[in-house]
């Protein structure tokens, strides 16, 4: 497994080389143009050894189909290219898809413009990864089955939300090849989005022995972004790393 932190400027990438990660996530959530700074990013990128993720920024309001279709789809192919100049292989997306909260009016349109960005996406060289928000297991079966494009990134601490149990095993097990990327961070579980906290490792309820054998015998190889504060992100790597390195034995 590699191992990276996210970052949202470029006064961050020292933490990254320093603490000798694989990569760094460029999160654009709340928007930002370091991702414009191409020239910048590879220089860090040489300099420390490391390679780089994207996060695509929040699609606002998730039923403004017009919004959707239109400005943001634009957005998304502009990051394909930026993404293209950094030899980033991926973008993460968050794009609403709970049937609890989106009507399905809504998710019909939704997931036509969705399979059109994973399939640009690919043109332009570049892997779209949808990330599990407040969704279940089954709410991604047909988007997953249909769009064979799409990638999946699973987040570990979205997927305590809005539920009585983790359903991160459920998800690596239905999809052990689709799963593309990974989010991990802790949280205390709740319904709601208040309760995305986004702690260290091991500072919630989290059951990250039981999920992170899950994905050693998966036998996925991928990459981990570490989603904790960035003076908590040495402590976090090192915990999950020593989980892991314990089910190797």
């Amino acid at each position: 497994m590699r191992f990276g932190g996210r970052v949202y400027k470029i006064e961050d990438l020292k933490i990254i080389g320093s603490l000798g990660l694989d990569f760094a996530e460029i999160n654009l959530l709340e928007g930002g143009t370091m991702i414009y700074q191409p020239k910048d990013l590879l220089r860090e990128a040489e300099k420390w050894g490391f390679t780089y993720l994207v996060h695509a920024p929040r699609e606002e309001d998730p039923c403004d189909l017009n919004r959707l279709a239109g400005v943001y789809f634009q957005e998304i192919l502009g990051l394909f290219k930026a993404c293209r100049k950094l030899s980033c292989p991926l973008l993460n997306i968050h794009f609403w898809m709970d049937p609890r909260f989106i009507p399905e009016k809504i998710r019909n349109r939704k997931r036509e413009i969705l399979f059109a960005m994973a399939r640009e996406g690919l043109r332009n060289g570049g892997q779209l990864c949808l990330e599990n928000l407040s969704e279940r297991p089954e709410d991604f079966q047909s988007l997953l089955s249909e769009c064979p494009e799409l990638g999946l990134t699973l987040d570990i601490g979205h997927a305590q939300l809005y539920s009585q149990k983790n359903h991160c095993v459920e998800f690596l097990e239905l999809w052990p090849k689709r799963v593309k990327h990974v989010h991990a961070h802790d949280n205390m579980g709740g319904e709601g989005l208040e309760y995305d906290v986004h702690l260290p490792i091991g500072k919630g309820v989290i059951d990250f022995l039981s999920i992170m054998r899950a994905f050693v015998v998966s036998g996925y190889q991928r990459t981990i972004t570490l989603e904790v504060p960035l003076d908590h992100l040495e402590s976090s790597v090192r915990q999950l790393k020593k989980i892991v390195d314990s089910l190797k034995v």
